[in-house]
């Protein structure tokens, strides 16, 4: 059962649509375009005080791809955390993947705010909980009911994605799905 909630909470992440669906290469660079410009200024320094973000070199911030893609779908599982309401699964779930992350390179301070920008940002995105512009009619027709409006150009919409659905079997393999990485985590 394991197996099979992994497989579906990773489906929409998977590498490449040529390897039978999910998160294309394009699809992994525009998430972490609209990540990267919601970078915070400010953050808690190792001492925990506040400093300030140098956002004056983007390419500072990039991460490989196949680094962002391990993000993306740690995201997807928060996400379902989230819709299922399972706020400490959700949790534990970043939490291993960020340290999973610092383990694999030896990341820059700015490395680690888009690993962790990014996984917000597509956390709330696969909740159905953050809008992104898109081009006049060119949302999805399952996502028309959630486009908005805003201004007059030519990219002046915003849209929702549906937030997944989370019946009581699913939630289950959410919990399962999630407690396996978790473990898995800690068996390496």
């Amino acid at each position: 059962m394991t197996t099979l909630a992994a497989e579906e909470l990773t489906q929409r992440s998977k590498p490449a649509p040529r390897q039978g669906g999910g998160l294309s290469d394009r699809g992994v660079r525009t998430m972490s375009i609209y990540a990267s410009t919601l970078i915070p200024d400010r953050i808690k320094g190792p001492d925990g005080k506040m400093v300030d973000v140098d956002k004056s070199d983007p390419a500072k911030f990039l991460i490989p791809m196949d680094t962002a893609r391990r993000v993306i779908q740690a995201a997807t599982r928060s996400a379902y955390a989230d819709v299922c309401d399972l706020p400490e699964l959700g949790k534990a779930n970043f939490k291993t993947m960020l340290a999973a992350e610092q383990g694999k390179q030896n990341w820059t301070q700015e490395q680690i705010v888009m690993i962790e920008t990014l996984h917000l940002f597509a956390t709330s995105f696969f909740a159905g909980k953050a809008a992104v512009p898109i081009e006049r009619d060119s949302a999805p027709s399952d996502w028309q009911d959630k486009v908005v409006e805003e201004g007059d150009g030519p990219a002046q919409k915003l849209v929702l994605p549906p937030a997944p659905e989370c019946p009581p079997e699913r939630k289950a393999q959410v919990e399962a799905a999630i407690n396996a990485y978790v473990a898995s985590a800690g068996a390496q």
